[in-house]
């Protein structure tokens, strides 16, 4: 069993799988029918959650690295270290396409939310792709590996971020930096568009405005920052970095001059955090895989608890804002409810 025996509080266990491999990444379906993962080995595999079917996609040589579903919940694209994007039918598990990613070493992949776009990073490259497969731009290169992607909100453009900072790719336009000097290993939009957030190498958070480039730093973290995610309203950013949730309030002008607020019962580094979708409620893993839900804007302590047997490697809400998967470093993957009110 995967689960500690009396591990629940506030949480039911809906479902589980074994792949038996190092999750790297997991990704619902929009309409929370399909739950999609990623091995470390580079296994791809996907499982309707429903029924219980499972589906082996393929496999990436070298290891895998990242899921992205198209919003039509039938598409599954993928990516791994071979530097090959594979676009599967997940119903069937045909294979749709396979695209280069112009570089070994790919490490992320991304629908734009329309579905229209498909975006992939690898090496120093960013690829954006036709739904056909057709090859709709290239960047030139990075400073470093791409560690990040990921699409504004409103589909307009997609940042990426390496050594030196987050660079933004707009259709027919020149690519625009916004430029440190520091590694960027992690970068999340906030869902109003104002803001990016990146994770850093020395320990810091900066908080990019995408209007006028104006980069605010928030340092003083224990670890490596990998850990960022944003409320729905695009107030509140949640950061790793140690074994405390920080919370910065982004309002107005940012969290310049703000306490920020500490959420500290987890005893080890947090390795993932995700607010839902549309909900209030954060969820956060850590090393020992201990998950805590928390009601951050209404109190300090955990709504409810889960202990599984080894490190949180991934997280990811369901549509439902009910579900949360989770998959671990010895390969299991759950889906976990919550059994209370709140979540809804």
């Amino acid at each position: 069993m995967p689960l500690l025996t009396d591990s629940l509080a506030g949480f039911a266990l809906d479902w589980c799988a074994r792949p038996e491999d190092y999750i790297a990444d997991l990704a619902w379906s929009s309409a929370g029918r399909f739950l999609a993962a990623i091995t470390i080995e580079g296994h791809v595999k996907a499982w309707n959650v429903d029924s219980g079917e499972t589906c082996l996609l393929g496999h990436h040589a070298g290891g895998g690295a990242s899921v992205s579903w198209r919003p039509d919940d039938v598409q599954l694209a993928s990516i791994g270290h071979d530097g090959r994007v594979r676009i599967w039918d997940a119903p069937s598990g045909r294979l749709l396409h396979e695209l280069d990613a112009g570089a070994p070493w790919g490490t992320r992949v991304a629908w734009k939310p329309n579905g229209a776009r498909l975006a992939s990073a690898a090496g120093r490259t960013i690829r954006i792709f036709d739904s056909d497969g057709q090859l709709h731009y290239e960047s030139s290169a990075h400073a470093s590996t791409v560690t990040d992607i990921g699409w504004n909100p409103d589909g307009s453009s997609l940042a990426s971020c390496a050594y030196l900072g987050v660079s933004l790719h707009i259709t027919g336009k020149p690519r625009r930096d916004y430029t440190w000097k520091g590694s960027s290993l992690a970068l999340a939009w906030s869902p109003d568009s104002r803001f990016i957030a990146t994770g850093e190498q020395d320990q810091s958070v900066h908080l990019w405005s995408v209007r006028t480039g104006r980069d605010l730093q928030m340092s003083g973290f224990a670890l490596r920052v990998e850990e960022l995610s944003w409320d729905s309203a695009g107030r509140f950013l949640a950061t790793g970095g140690s074994d405390t949730v920080v919370i910065w309030d982004c309002s107005g002008v940012g969290p310049e001059g703000r306490q920020p607020l500490m959420l500290e019962s987890h005893n080890t580094r947090i390795t993932q955090l995700q607010y839902q979708p549309r909900g209030p409620l954060l969820a956060s893993g850590d090393a020992d895989g201990v998950i805590f839900l928390w009601a951050p804007r209404s109190r300090k302590t955990p709504l409810a608890i889960a202990r599984l047997n080894s490190r949180i490697s991934k997280l990811a809400w369901a549509a439902d804002q009910r579900r949360l998967a989770a998959g671990t470093q010895h390969g299991e993957v759950l889906v976990l409810r919550a059994t209370f009110e709140t979540a809804q």
